[in-house]
């Protein structure tokens, strides 16, 4: 989820991107103002190819749909440090295979780089 490559997450950076994205925004949108300055990957082509690439891992509720008001919402929650029930509350799909925060914050848990 280290979606501009700079060796490190942020909410205002990574899961901002991801949110973008999920959106439809492309281009000087997708990316204004949500890259970090170390960031490896910054062009707005060379960030939605890697989001397109990536689009089954955004799926992080397990729904089989990849949505911004779920998975968009649940990283960028995570991102920001919430757990628990103020992770999950109103943002896991209906028809989601991962519904607790443990699983959620498991499976982001996974894809974060190393420190």
């Amino acid at each position: 989820f280290d979606i501009d490559d700079s060796g490190s997450l942020s909410a205002l950076t990574d899961g901002l991107l991801v949110i973008r994205h999920l959106f439809g925004f492309t281009g000087d949108t997708l990316i204004a103002g949500a890259t970090d300055s170390s960031a490896r990957r910054s062009t707005a082509t060379d960030i939605s190819a890697y989001l397109t690439a990536a689009e089954n891992e955004l799926d992080i509720d397990g729904s089989g749909d990849v949505v911004a008001l779920t998975d968009g919402l649940l990283l960028i929650r995570y991102l920001f440090d919430f757990r628990g029930d103020a992770l999950i509350s109103g943002a896991v799909g209906t028809s989601a295979t991962r519904t607790t925060s443990a699983e959620i914050e498991d499976y982001i848990k996974a894809r974060v780089p190393s420190s």
